[in-house]
């Protein structure tokens, strides 16, 4: 810390002390410690587990359609309720299924027949030529049997 920091901190702190404490009006005062009082109330009223039938932003009355309204939902949603299918749907269903997956089998078939056919030789060489490259007693072209 140099000379030019302490004046500056001398300084300061005599201003600081020049500084005189001011009383808040009493009509502040009174508002600040309400605060306090208000604000546990309205969690006390929020908390309320009937808080909303209270009075608010709009009329007690308004509350009588939604009433009316929850059961006329729940008959609907009764009565919207998927029917079951016949046995003879399910019957139906399975056998598409059946054949879906039939599908799905040969088309699996033919690709990894299409794959093993383009892929299958050149990969068996990629891998046994370098092998084959550092055993001396294999001098004989590399001609591989297919099944």
């Amino acid at each position: 810390m140099n000379t030019d920091d302490k004046t500056l901190d001398t300084q300061i702190d005599a201003m600081m002390e020049q500084l005189t404490i001011e009383k808040a009006p009493v009509s502040l005062t009174f508002r600040l410690n309400r605060i306090p009082e208000e604000e546990s109330r309205k969690a006390r009223n929020k908390s309320s587990r009937w808080s909303w039938l209270k009075a608010g932003p709009f009329p007690r009355w308004v509350l009588a359609p939604a009433f009316a309204a929850v059961p006329l939902l729940a008959i609907i949603v009764v009565l919207m309720q998927p029917r079951q299918p016949s046995p003879a749907e399910i019957q139906q269903a399975r056998q598409d299924l059946a054949v879906a997956f039939a599908y799905i089998d040969k088309v699996g078939l033919l690709t990894s027949n299409e794959i093993q056919s383009v892929l299958g030789a050149e990969l068996r060489r990629g891998v046994k030529e370098p092998l084959s490259e550092h055993m001396p007693f294999t001098k004989q072209p590399l001609k591989e049997e297919t099944t």
